[in-house]
């Protein structure tokens, strides 16, 4: 997904997909009605800044992903470009998270699996062979760790 042509309206819409959340699972977390979501993801109304935070915490995403496609900004575009020290350019990572996670194939895997799985397994895939075996072996002893101390 290209966030710079993205309007919140598709991404929301997107984020939900890529979830594989329904309209009404989304809303009952933010305490509005079907009806009042629906009508962020068409476009018709923006949400109010409590909601974009309810959402970005319910994607697990930075609030900033959402408020860029609503704030209009006014500060020099040539500083604003720049990658700052410190800062995190997570949109590109969402962009391939969703595009990956809309493959056809990978939905039928995916289809039972909560956010916080989809994740783990997105980025997991994203690693090569050895560093897989290590990211196992290491859950592994947490997991060891933890029967010992119970």
């Amino acid at each position: 997904m290209d966030m710079q042509n993205t309007t919140l309206d598709q991404y929301l819409k997107e984020l939900r997909k890529a979830c594989n959340y329904s309209q009404e699972f989304v809303a009952s977390h933010l305490n509005i009605t079907r009806q009042t979501y629906s009508h962020y993801e068409t476009g018709r109304i923006i949400p109010p800044t409590n909601s974009l935070y309810n959402i970005a915490k319910l994607y697990g995403i930075p609030v900033e992903n959402l408020l860029d496609l609503v704030v209009t900004y006014n500060i020099n575009m040539d500083f604003a470009k720049k990658k700052q020290i410190g800062n995190l350019d997570s949109s590109d990572d969402l962009a391939n998270y969703l595009e990956y996670t809309n493959l056809p194939a990978v939905q039928k895997k995916l289809k039972y699996l909560d956010h916080k799985e989809r994740l783990l397994l997105y980025y997991f895939m994203q690693l090569d062979q050895r560093d897989q075996d290590d990211i196992l072996a290491f859950m592994k002893v947490k997991l060891q760790n933890r029967n010992l101390k119970n």
